[in-house]
């Protein structure tokens, strides 16, 4: 782990930032009207996005300040045990190790001694030979018919990514496919989602860990019910047309689904930032495997940006630096 700091506010930068912040920030417009050039300079760009702050209310010593901040945290040491899998989740003492879901596959990212990343592409393989299957048509449902909709299943980090990123890349989707996401344990939400959908073409992805996550099991037994009524209580039809996005081979088993049809994910993947594990199966499938690791080889770009840019430049740390002045002072 990381050594042990003092508590943010005793620290000399944190103070005088207090400090600065007491003494008053001019507003916005004025200080435009001081520097006309503050749009020019308040910029930084990496990875093919522009990042334009100089809309905040802040001066070039508010900025100096905060990077000092950064600087008496150790931040830098603390992005390098994130990166190194250190369990810097001291809450749950887990690691943060998102940023392995997006390495290059010759890459070396330990955790406990095991470098993770073989383990990462492992499971990407398995996605795409899947996604391929269902996209060409070769994925038939019980009845033999093609597939045609896809609903994930899921709450919190194993659905809200996997929505946003169909909804941002939607005009890289398959428009033969159509893709529904269900979270709410309110039955309407799955009502709604299956209303004009066909059982028979109809292939339900259920993400959650453990398998036993209260809201998406709800929801995922809802799902079965209304598959079994389309075939007469036929239970064999559930492996045609569910998978699972999961760790717990037992559950799923005794769902109904078959475990070659299981995607893993880890301990170290935190919910908000899984949806470039096997969380993110429903949109590799609607945007194909190719775009799928265009995304993924974006995201890398950011991390690499991330890990070695200064401060001054690095899109990320001004931008938490920005949430820090904005939340606290």
């Amino acid at each position: 782990m990381t050594a042990n700091h003092k508590p943010l506010t005793q620290l000399n930068a944190w103070k005088a930032l207090a400090e600065h912040h007491r003494k008053g920030i001019p507003k916005i417009a004025e200080l435009f009207a001081a520097n006309p050039a503050r749009g020019d300079k308040m910029t930084a760009e990496a990875a093919g996005i522009f990042l334009d702050y100089s809309k905040n209310r802040i001066t070039d010593e508010t900025l100096q300040l905060l990077f000092r901040l950064a600087d008496e945290s150790n931040l830098r040491a603390r992005i390098e045990a994130m990166f190194g899998g250190e369990k810097i989740n001291v809450t749950e003492n887990r690691a943060v190790l998102h940023v392995a879901l997006r390495a290059r596959e010759k890459e070396a990212i330990f955790m406990d001694g095991e470098n993770v990343v073989p383990g990462v592409h492992e499971v990407l393989r398995k996605m795409k030979g899947f996604a391929e299957k269902v996209r060409s048509g070769s994925w038939k449902g019980y009845t033999g018919r093609q597939i045609r909709n896809i609903v994930n299943i899921g709450i919190g980090g194993s659905d809200l990514g996997p929505v946003m990123a169909y909804e941002a890349l939607k005009y890289f989707s398959d428009r033969n496919l159509t893709f529904r996401f269900v979270s709410n344990v309110d039955g309407t939400d799955f009502a709604e989602a299956v209303i004009d959908l066909d059982a028979e073409e109809t292939l339900f992805i259920v993400s959650s860990k453990t398998f036993t996550t209260i809201e998406t099991m709800t929801n995922a037994l809802t799902a079965r019910e209304w598959l079994l009524r389309a075939f007469n209580g036929d239970v064999k039809s559930v492996a045609s047309h569910f998978v699972a996005v999961s760790t717990n081979a037992a559950e799923v088993s005794k769902f109904g689904i078959d475990t070659d049809n299981m995607f893993v994910f880890w301990d170290w993947v935190g919910g908000r930032y899984s949806m470039d594990s096997a969380i993110g199966l429903a949109t590799m499938i609607a945007i194909g495997p190719d775009n799928f690791s265009d995304m993924l080889d974006g995201f890398h770009e950011m991390d690499v940006h991330f890990r070695t840019a200064p401060y001054e430049s690095n899109l990320p740390v001004i931008m938490a630096l920005l949430g820090v002045w904005y939340a606290d002072f």
